[in-house]
Order: C-alpha cells, then structure tokens, then sequence
C-alpha cells in the first residue's frame, strides 16, 4: 500500500506502508500529520487509517499507570468504636458464659495474675475471622471489610499482628478503664487525621467503611443492646458477690481499727 502524506508545505509520497511505521517508531510522525491511500476518499489524520491505528494506541500498563490513585477512604471512626465493642461484648459473654456454666468464679481470675491472658483467645479468634472472612461479626454487621494493601484477605500472619497492635494501642490491654480510655482519645485523633488507625499503618492493612443505612444502624443497635444486655444478666451474680466481699473487708477493717 502506498501512502501519500501532508508535510510541510506540501504532500510527500508515495511511501511503502513499512517505511511509515518505521517513522512513527522513531517518532518521526505525531499522527496528526494527514495522509491518504487511493482506497480512501479524503485526507485523515494518520492516526486514523485502519492500518497505522495500533502504533498511536497506548498499551494497557501505560493506561492503567496514567488512572488516578483510588478516591481517599473515609475513616468512619464512631463505626469503627462500636463495632471493636461490639467485637468485645459479644467475646465476653461467650467467655464468661462458659464460666458460670462451669461453676466457676470468673472474678479472681479476671483481676488476677491471668489478667492479660483472658483476652488472648479473642485475639486469636479476631486474626482468625479476619484471615478468613475479611470482618469480624461487628464490622460486618456495620458493613466494615479489613484487607491488605492490594485488596486481598489478610495472611494469618499479618492478622494477628494487626490484632494484637489494636489491643495494645487501641485498648492499653484492657488493663485499666483510664488507660483504655487515653488510647481511645489517641487513636480517634490519629484516625481523623490520618485516614486510617495506627495498627493499619503499622501493619499496611486497608479498612474500607461506607456510610450505614437507617435499617443497618437499628439492627447493630438492637443486637449490641441484647448483647450488653446478656452480658449484665452473665456478670452480675459474680460482681454482688464481689461487692459483698469488699463490703465485708471494710467492716473487718473498721472493727479492727477501732
């Protein structure tokens, strides 16, 4: 095919189809320069004959490198709170359900030596359930979804760091309701002017949260209520018993002092 092309003041031609992809691969040729064929009627743009057209395209890589970053993840911050919470409640009663099934006065041991162990099996239940199904019966409720960096599930690895940074840095070990709560006021700074908590940019982890509907926000609701409320009826024979102990203590205490 012979191709006749506009330069300069005038046309050029005729050239050998071969010898013009080799101008364009040198980048000789814009393709904005007009050309024509005796197959065609009129003068278009290189660019635009059929037989030329593949050498102006851009290759997938190019294109997907030129995409803009994704939009900015909206931390969502109070969702977040109550669904971790929810997480917690939801642990605790199981755990200490298992307890007063067992007979078992769950009180010393909680305040004891076993303080920071009592929640390990929520830790590993948490790295478990995220490696898996990418969020924790809170977070799916609230429609919250964990994944690394390219979008995938969590490595089991991965998940009980990130678990384990959340208790630390996120709940002060749950030690202290003080210090629980510095690390609460820590982390909502952190998350409203990071974008993301600090376990999540320790560990790279994603966490994408969107906006709940009115239905969405009752339901959680509803089920974090029955929870809390199960968890009083769970914990509280111990507690009076604990309470009287403590009452009983203090009379002891007083009689000796006087």
């Amino acid at each position: 095919m012979e191709i006749w092309i506009a330069e300069g003041d005038g046309k050029r031609g005729p050239f050998e189809t071969y010898l013009v992809r080799g101008r364009i691969e040198e980048g000789d040729l814009s393709g904005d320069e007009l050309a024509w064929h005796k197959d065609q009627d009129g003068w278009v743009k290189l660019r635009e004959m059929d037989v030329f057209r593949s050498s102006f395209e851009i290759p997938g890589e190019d294109v997907s490198g030129a995409l803009p970053p994704p939009l900015p993840v909206e931390p969502y911050p109070f969702l977040r709170f109550f669904a971790r919470w929810f997480d917690i409640s939801l642990y605790l009663l199981f755990f200490f359900s298992l307890f007063r099934l067992a007979g078992q006065d769950f009180v010393p041991m909680a305040l004891g030596p076993f303080l920071y162990l009592y929640f390990l099996p929520c830790l590993l239940l948490e790295a478990a359930i995220l490696h898996k199904l990418a969020a924790t019966p809170g977070k799916y409720l609230l429609g919250i979804r964990v994944s690394s960096a390219d979008d995938k599930h969590l490595s089991i690895q991965a998940a009980l760091v990130r678990s384990l940074r959340a208790f630390i840095v996120g709940l002060g070990l749950m030690v202290n309701p003080i210090l629980t709560g510095i690390c609460h006021v820590y982390c909502l700074w952190y998350l409203l002017r990071r974008k993301e908590a600090p376990w999540d940019t320790m560990t790279t982890t994603r966490v994408v949260a969107q906006n709940p509907q009115v239905s969405t926000v009752l339901r959680f609701s509803l089920l974090f209520l029955i929870v809390l409320s199960l968890l009083f009826v769970v914990l509280r024979p111990a507690f009076y018993t604990r309470l009287e102990e403590i009452r009983d203590e203090v009379r002891k205490r007083a009689g000796e002092v006087r």
